[in-house]
């Protein structure tokens, strides 16, 4: 960029083009500044501004003074070229008064005649283009030619800032700089004021409309109606009037955040709340420049502004960003419920610990039979989609059996506890927020510990129990000798693809707490239990009864859906796959540990040799690390993007659950004595 902005012979111009500016020895000499390129090209950009050139003329140089500062060339003994070059403008326009009318009358008659509307009042905010179209639109922009846009100042603005990196000056360090440029420009800006006014009425226009879509209203909580409601008033007000009503609308979106809980999260309704408090938060940086009044000292007002639309600028270039942005609205529908589910597996006292320790052995039990139903259907030998049907079945009836004795399964949880961590991230303040964040992982990580052992130790001497039972019954192990030893041998962590398999477990485990939270939510918002208990057969079975199974279908909706989701995928993957003829299968620590049990009661350790069981513990080891592993981090990570976490809880957190640990380590598996319990304490069901 500095040899084009060097080199370009139009560029250069004409002695007489610059005959009323000083030569160039004069201007380094009024800057106080040594002789180098920037100072050079910054003295023939000022001598090329001319109000009287044809627009195309002005526009170019206009774009070609702002590349000058955000990757013009550097500034000879400064650690920040662009806020040096920035700098060597404004000396320029204060201390050069040739310098100073011909920025003044470029700029001027650039701004009045292009149209600012679209920069202010669009760029960088949600539109209502579905995902097919904007990617349409995107990729139609990156391979055709782009058309002539001559009289519309978001062009120019994106050919000035073309990539992230060129926002980086816009610290708090640019606001003197941005201010002196504003009293040097003098009235040059001025005709930004009108585009202002009409962005902010064009926003608060487009606010009232997202307000007032009955999705939105019916959350709404507005005692006198829709004419009550600060989004409405936004239109209706002067801009001096609005910071209140701003400060209302935020007070409204609480309140329909807090009725998504209780009627359900539609994608449509998690966009408008985006567009809304976007629509916010720029109305609130154009105020300010909105008004009449000039401000007495520099504000960061005009920077923010800057560093907003120049992000949406490069934002509405970017696939990545596009893709990003859509899946950040469908992670924040979705984690809403499982983050609500999730509070259910975190335990607080020593009565919830137990209580969650007996809850996964009576899930380890029902898990053998499950393991035992799994190599039935196996010896079937069945088309592959019937093996796949059975095998889903077989996993889902023993899930959902499991939630309706009270039991715990402890894979489901991380992905759950993962989503109310990431709740209690964007909830808390204040200084102690870091140690409150660091004592709920530590409930959450003995909570899974408790879970886990509860379902591995039951799940072991059910299965001993089991196959003591069958052999008495029929005189031989449940697993003959050549099945043991295939099983034994399927958990070889270095012979076998065992690593991999319990990582796609892990995924599965996530995607299934997605399901569950998609389940519920659907249920609450489709509003399937009001509508069972007053459904028209309320006479036949009793208004009663109706109630009841409204409320059972409510409590235990995410339970089915998570329950279900996992079942199937754990029973269909591996024939999917092989259907296919992917060498793809699942290993689940719980599911794997029984069946290891039951080959190892039929063969014992001389049928199979010491190494090969020792690595076989090391396989379910790390089959148990992954499974919870994996679909923690993959539920935790969508769940600080759905909540907007900013990254530097992100960074410090790690370090301060490790300082927690090393120091005391028995809390991340024991709860200490003066716990309480917490108050949503309840025996987990899912």
């Amino acid at each position: 960029m500095e040899n084009a902005l060097v080199d370009d012979p139009e560029l250069l111009g004409t002695p007489s083009q610059a005959d009323d500016m000083p030569p160039r020895d004069q201007f380094l000499r009024a800057l106080g500044v040594a002789d180098s390129k920037a100072a050079g090209l910054l003295r023939v950009l000022l001598a090329k501004c001319s109000a009287t050139a044809p627009l195309a003329d002005q526009v170019l140089v206009l774009e070609q003074l702002g590349r000058f500062i955000v990757a013009g060339p550097g500034v000879p003994g400064s650690a920040q070229p662009q806020l040096a070059r920035l700098r060597l403008l404004v000396d320029a326009l204060e201390l050069v008064p040739a310098a100073q009318v011909r920025f003044q009358a470029l700029v001027q008659s650039v701004l009045s005649q292009l149209r600012a509307v679209k920069l202010f009042g669009e760029i960088g905010m949600p539109n209502d283009r579905g995902l097919l179209a904007e990617t349409t639109d995107r990729l139609a922009r990156a391979l055709l030619p782009e058309p002539p846009a001559l009289h519309e100042l978001w062009r120019v603005c994106s050919h000035i800032i073309r990539k992230v990196h060129d926002l980086d000056w816009l610290g708090v360090e640019a606001d003197p700089l941005l201010y002196r440029l504003a009293k040097a420009g003098g009235g040059c800006f001025e005709p930004l004021r009108a585009s202002i006014l009409d962005s902010i009425g064009m926003i608060t226009t487009r606010i009232a409309a997202l307000g007032m879509s009955e999705a939105f209203r019916t959350r709404a909580v507005v005692g006198g109606g829709v004419r009550e409601s600060p989004l409405y008033h936004l239109t209706r007000v002067q801009p001096s009037e609005m910071p209140a009503l701003i400060e209302a609308s935020r007070h409204h979106l609480e309140n329909v955040r807090a009725a998504l809980e209780d009627r359900g999260v539609s994608i449509e309704v998690v966009y408008q709340l985006d567009a809304i408090e976007k629509g916010l938060a720029r109305l609130q940086l154009l105020l300010p420049l909105a008004s009449d009044e000039e401000p007495s000292e520099p504000t960061p007002h005009a920077r923010k502004l800057i560093e907003s639309v120049g992000r949406g600028l490069v934002g509405g270039r970017s696939f990545v960003q596009l893709m990003s942005d859509n899946l950040r609205l469908l992670a924040r529908k979705v984690i809403e419920r499982a983050g609500r589910t999730g509070e259910h597996y975190v335990t607080s006292s020593r009565r919830e610990y137990w209580k969650m320790l007996a809850s996964a052995a009576g899930g380890g039990v029902l898990t053998c039979g499950t393991a035992a139903a799994k190599f039935v259907v196996k010896w079937g030998h069945w088309p592959l989609f019937v093996d796949g049907a059975l095998s889903s079945a077989d996993y889902a009836a023993s899930f959902v059996l499991m939630q309706l004795l009270g039991f715990t399964l402890a894979t489901k949880q991380p992905s759950m506890t993962a989503a109310s961590l990431a709740g209690t991230i964007r909830d808390k303040a204040g200084p102690g927020r870091l140690d409150e964040l660091v004592r709920l992982i530590a409930r959450i990580a003995r909570s899974q510990f408790a879970a886990a052992v509860g379902n591995v130790s039951a799940v072991i001497v059910t299965a001993m129990l089991f196959d003591q039972v069958w052999i008495a019954m029929r005189g031989a192990p449940f697993l003959d000798a050549e099945t043991a030893k295939g099983v034994v041998g399927s958990f070889n962590p270095i012979a076998t693809g065992t690593v991999f398999f319990a990582a796609l477990t892990g995924v599965i485990l996530w995607i299934s707490s997605l399901f569950a939270g998609w389940f519920e939510n659907w249920v609450v918002y489709r509003r399937i239990p009001e509508a069972i208990e007053h459904h028209r057969y309320i006479r036949r079975f009793g208004k009663q009864r109706l109630a009841k199974l409204a409320r059972f279908l409510e409590h235990e909706a995410a339970g089915f859906g998570g329950s279900v989701s996992l079942g199937v995928m754990l029973g269909m993957t591996p024939v999917l796959a092989k259907f296919f003829g992917l060498p793809l299968d699942v290993r689940h620590i719980t599911l794997s540990t029984g069946g290891l049990t039951l080959a190892m009661d039929s063969v014992g350790i001389a049928g199979v040799g010491v190494n090969a069981l020792i690595w076989a513990c090391v396989g379910i080891a790390i089959i148990g690390l992954l499974n919870f592993g994996v679909s923690f981090a993959l539920a935790l990570v969508v769940a600080l993007r759905a909540r907007d976490v900013p990254r530097g809880e992100r960074r410090t957190l790690p370090l301060a659950v490790l300082r927690k640990f090393v120091r005391q380590p028995l809390l991340f598996f024991y709860p200490p004595r003066d716990e309480v319990p917490s108050a949503h304490a309840e025996p987990p069901t899912h």
